[in-house]
């Protein structure tokens, strides 16, 4: 009975302790089932934007291509539209008329409960009216895109002309249509690939408009990486009979060097030596060519010299 009736005592001290602790509040929010679930925060970085609503009339331009995003509510609400993405980032342009306007950026999909700031938080665009263009497209093919021990033969674009559409501001200040590879290459034969175009100003600055096909079709062929180099010439050996040379000119002034281009590319020209030894009057001879070691071959592989005496 004893240990029953301390046991009972026991029992009924604790729940009113309980008691006590829940009506004072001591606990607060630990439990709760918000403190469990609790607010959560995260930046989304470059979040595509879409231009809805546009006239058919006019074009918008000055709108970037990506934001970032903060999402703020519940967790597990912020970590589901993470990872689900089914929302996006539209610049509304209903009811615009031509001009500079500034507009706020919109995130639509988004749960209720989350709120999102949006960075920047408004794009300043220019709505003018639209026209169309058709415009001469080249290739555009960087030296870094083909290997070391190639350079470019024919560079080709198909289609050559590509139609742009945008805002007439845009359209006049169009200096040049590029077509240049869409990821990187490293060219060592002939080769075809789609390639991204764009076109740019007489500063090379990208301007924002609309080509189509915005993809067009780039065939490249290489052939083996040489240069022009000039020959340094200089003479041994003496002339006869107290004769001495007046003038000395080269049938080939310049030579083509063949190997990779990094190792050619201090090489500007290459020493040549002609024998004037026993020279009495004028003639021609062969000149001897110095070819440096990183040089593969040479065309062409002997030249000759024009003496004059006097």
């Amino acid at each position: 009975m004893l240990e029953s009736k301390w046991g009972l005592r026991f029992f009924a001290f604790v729940l009113a302790l309980l008691l006590f602790l829940s009506v004072n509040n001591v606990f607060g929010k630990t439990f709760s089932t918000d403190n469990i679930a609790g607010e959560g925060s995260k930046t989304i970085k470059n979040v595509p934007v879409e231009i809805v609503n546009q006239s058919n009339d006019l074009y918008v331009s000055g709108a970037p291509e990506s934001v970032d995003i903060e999402l703020n509510g519940p967790k597990s609400k912020v970590l589901q539209a993470q990872k689900i993405e089914d929302y996006k980032v539209v610049l509304d342009v209903a009811g615009l008329q031509i001009g500079e306007r500034a507009v706020d950026f919109q995130v639509n999909g988004l749960d209720k409960d989350i709120n999102y700031r949006v960075y920047p938080k408004e794009a300043n665009l220019s709505i003018e009216k639209k026209e169309t263009r058709q415009i001469p497209i080249e290739a555009n093919v960087s030296r870094y895109s083909v290997s070391p021990d190639k350079k470019i033969d024919t560079a080709k674009v198909s289609p050559s002309t590509v139609k742009v559409i945008g805002g007439k501001e845009q359209l006049d200040r169009i200096a040049y249509a590029k077509a240049s590879f869409s990821d990187d290459h490293q060219i060592s034969d002939q080769v075809t690939v789609n390639a991204k175009a764009a076109v740019f100003d007489k500063n090379m600055n990208k301007l924002d408009v609309q080509i189509e096909p915005s993809q067009v079709k780039l065939s490249v062929d290489v052939k083996p990486y040489s240069k022009k180099v000039k020959i340094d010439l200089s003479t041994k050996g003496k002339t006869q009979n107290g004769t001495q040379v007046s003038d000395i000119s080269l049938n080939q002034e310049e030579v083509e060097i063949y190997g990779n281009r990094e190792d050619l590319e201090d090489i500007n020209s290459i020493k040549g030596v002609v024998n004037v030894d026993g020279i009495s009057s004028d003639t021609t001879r062969d000149v001897q060519l110095d070819i440096p070691d990183k040089v593969e071959k040479i065309e062409p592989e002997q030249t000759q010299a024009n003496i004059s005496i006097q």
